[in-house]
């Protein structure tokens, strides 16, 4: 039971864990008199095929790995990410219902808003609203096998699940200052895949997921200029989307596809400001995700979007003690921003394990 009570003398010490398909990221967060610290972090390759599109396709591979690791590192609890793009995201109006009767509505109507059996799906909602005539509620589903597998590999290298969030709404909580009102967008830029929502007043309402991804640019780059991954990749990294003269052959092999990134993001701005019920716009923009940093790229969006756009500082949120500056630097935060979210998620609930 999630809602048990436990001694504040046996809180325990939960690493996040960010699975994705090219990498693993953990990191532990811990609270003193002061604040919050970062204890420990780290970050490491999963081989191509063990995981593929969220899927884990290899659970052998993936639990040698994670058991080396939380053997070394003597992790045994964590908290998880689920993959967006496995999930179901839906905003939910329930009319003539009371809160207490929400989980039981929603599971009623299960199959109204995911295309599985209800029988195969585990979900969880969060209130957003509450209305004159009804609720407001995002439900978060994913295919119950997905849960399971991930669960599987964890409890077979050696640690206990004691957390699991969908990645988007661990952002959510994360990125946007506590002070933010109104709608924005996240935009969170992985290797193989850009993941986009929309928050208004603090709720997911909207998520999707677009196979557009960081090594897209480093593949576009090495095909234009006939040279290697890494060396593609370091000359995206100094060059980055600015047309400058030197950079010019670089700049135009990624044109393409932040072109791409860019008409996905303002479709999805155009969607939400037509369907959502107060007809908001989005008036910011977040970026998180490894290929964030890429130079030029918040400039561009908010000149050709017409939105200011900031790159997400996952820490905004946080107290830490005075003058404490945590080893894991700025630039490499936001390629931490899931995992720094699930920490700080666990950290929160640390007494209610």
């Amino acid at each position: 039971n999630k809602n048990m009570l436990l001694p504040s003398f046996l809180n325990l010490p939960v690493y996040a864990v960010d699975l994705s398909d090219e990498s693993f990221k953990y990191l532990l967060l811990k609270k003193n008199r002061h604040g919050v610290i970062v204890k420990d972090f780290g970050e490491g390759p999963i081989a191509k095929g063990v995981i593929e599109r969220g899927e884990i396709k290899k659970k052998d591979i993936l639990t040698a790995l994670l058991k080396e690791l939380f053997y070394k590192k003597n992790i045994r609890y964590v908290a998880f990410s689920l993959p967006e793009e496995k999930g179901f995201s839906r905003n939910v109006k329930l009319e003539g219902v009371k809160k207490e009767e929400i989980e039981e509505a929603l599971t009623l109507q299960l199959e109204e808003y995911v295309p599985l059996p209800p029988s195969e799906v585990i979900f969880d909602w969060t209130l957003a609203e509450t209305e004159k005539d009804h609720l407001d509620v995002i439900l978060n589903a994913f295919p119950k096998t997905l849960v399971e597998s991930y669960l599987d590999v964890f409890y077979a290298a050696g640690a206990l699940p004691v957390k699991a969030e969908s990645e988007l709404s661990v952002l959510a909580t994360v990125i946007l200052p506590k002070t933010f009102k109104g709608a924005a967008m996240i935009m969170d830029w992985g290797k193989t895949r850009t993941s986009f929502a929309i928050v208004e007043n603090s709720a997911l309402k909207f998520a999707s997921t677009v196979p557009i991804g960081g090594n897209h640019l480093n593949e576009a780059i090495a095909k234009a200029l006939n040279i290697d991954l890494v060396t593609a990749e370091n000359l995206k990294k100094q060059g980055g989307f600015v047309p400058n003269q030197n950079d010019l052959a670089v700049f135009q092999a990624i044109v393409p596809i932040v072109t791409a990134l860019r008409e996905e993001a303002e479709k999805y701005i155009n969607f939400w400001q037509t369907h959502s019920e107060k007809k908001e716009s989005v008036s910011q923009i977040f970026l998180s995700g490894g290929d964030a940093n890429l130079l030029g790229l918040k400039d561009y969006l908010s000149k050709e979007l017409g939105i200011p756009v900031n790159l997400s500082n996952p820490w905004i949120n946080i107290k830490m003690p005075r003058y404490y500056l945590p080893e894991l630097e700025r630039g490499d935060s936001v390629r931490f921003t899931a995992a720094i979210g699930l920490a700080i998620s666990a950290l929160a609930e640390s007494n209610e394990l």
